[in-house]
């Protein structure tokens, strides 16, 4: 038992050390990668958030520009840490870190919950993921979705363990706050609840919907108070423009008309779309991590090789995990998870679909391949 612990100890300091190491480099070697294309639009809504109190950008002339394309979740995080508390922004940034390492141990509880025997390893897939380690070095709002998003499967597992009112309310709530982050989640609420009813529907029945109800009117009564913000601003029922708008020009409903002189050319329309699907899928599921950010062609060599390595190990549990999901509600509702972003990333942004997508699906992705090692551990055995 006691190198066991040993064991344990040294995988998560090397993790941790790993962080910030890659922190420390990036912030010395390439500063300016610490900001991608969304980073302004977060840090000017931050600004304005902390210095006039209102959720907009600031015009040439000085006037206030309501924001509606973007949801107020992360700008709030960052108002909190660089507008009222005075933290720099490379504090900001180890803070994601941490965020990142606190995401690892929020999904060994989870995983503890289900099953004592994948819980280090779920952690430890965590913990080593490749782009959860890179976006969280970067002002974007995937490291704070994650940490939620996390949050409310530990409250979901919780749930499904005691069947309690109290774990309902806390994950309406912990899925509320993740998509006012990001606003890919924001049909879950609804998946969520035909999951809870069917998770019940072998005992009270009565209780699954009422259970599923109060996850509903939690869910979207929290969001309809910033869509009816919205619609006193600029007269639209939406909780965020980017949910529509995103869709319209690049989902990949109607993608074939759009790419029917480049992609699509030559293609029909079912074969355009089968190829069109089963490639983003492949993209969203298997690129290794953007390593580019560190302008360092030793580390991006090492790096990809590495997470290639990696991404085969998690693959192969995940695969095997499937397996164990058919007699197992736990297992069942990661996977159930794991479709929906998949699902939901595929059909808003299809081509543009990579690494940053498959973040929020890490945690529910290393309890199925942790459970698949196991699996496999035991048939060997």
């Amino acid at each position: 038992m006691k190198n066991r612990k040993s064991k344990y100890f040294i995988i998560i300091a090397c993790a941790v050390a790993i962080k910030l190491l890659l922190l420390a480099f990036l912030a010395a070697h390439a500063p300016q990668n610490r900001f991608q294309n969304d980073s302004r639009d977060y840090l000017e809504t931050a600004q304005v958030l902390s210095s006039r109190g209102e959720f907009a950008r600031v015009d040439s002339d000085g006037s206030l520009r309501y924001e509606l394309y973007r949801t107020p979740g992360y700008p709030v995080f960052l108002a909190f840490l660089q507008g009222w508390m005075k933290v720099p922004l490379n504090g900001v940034l180890l803070l994601q870190v941490f965020l990142a390492i606190f995401t690892a141990w929020i999904t060994y509880r989870a995983a503890l919950q289900i099953d004592c025997r994948i819980a280090f390893l779920s952690a430890a897939i965590v913990l080593y993921d490749p782009p959860v380690s890179i976006f969280s070095l970067i002002i974007l709002s995937e490291t704070l979705f994650l940490f939620l998003m996390s949050l409310f499967m530990l409250n979901f597992v919780l749930y499904l363990k005691h069947i309690k009112a109290g774990w309902v309310i806390l994950s309406a709530v912990t899925l509320a706050a993740a998509t006012y982050v990001r606003p890919i989640s924001y049909y879950l609420g609804a998946a969520v609840a035909l999951f809870i009813i069917y998770a019940n529907i072998r005992g009270n029945i009565k209780r699954a919907f009422i259970h599923a109800l109060i996850f509903l009117i939690i869910v979207y009564g929290s969001l309809g108070a910033w869509q009816a913000r919205n619609y006193q601003q600029f007269g639209e029922k939406t909780f965020c423009s980017m949910i529509k708008g995103n869709c319209d020009n690049q989902g990949l409903a109607g993608s074939y008309l759009r790419h029917k002189n480049s992609i699509a050319k030559g293609m029909g329309p079912i074969h355009y779309y089968t190829s069109a699907t089963s490639r983003c899928f492949m993209s969203l599921m298997t690129r290794p991590g953007p390593f580019k950010y560190f302008n360092s062609a030793a580390l991006s060599a090492a790096g990809r090789v590495l997470a290639y390595l990696w991404l085969g190990f998690w693959v192969v549990g995940f695969f095997a995990g499937i397996r164990q999901a058919r007699r197992n509600i736990y297992y069942q509702f990661m996977l159930f998870i794991c479709l929906y972003f998949i699902a939901a990333s595929i059909a808003g942004v299809s081509w543009l679909v990579g690494e940053r997508f498959r973040i929020p699906m890490v945690p529910y992705i290393a309890i199925i391949s942790a459970a698949g090692w196991a699996a496999l551990r035991r048939f060997v055995k």
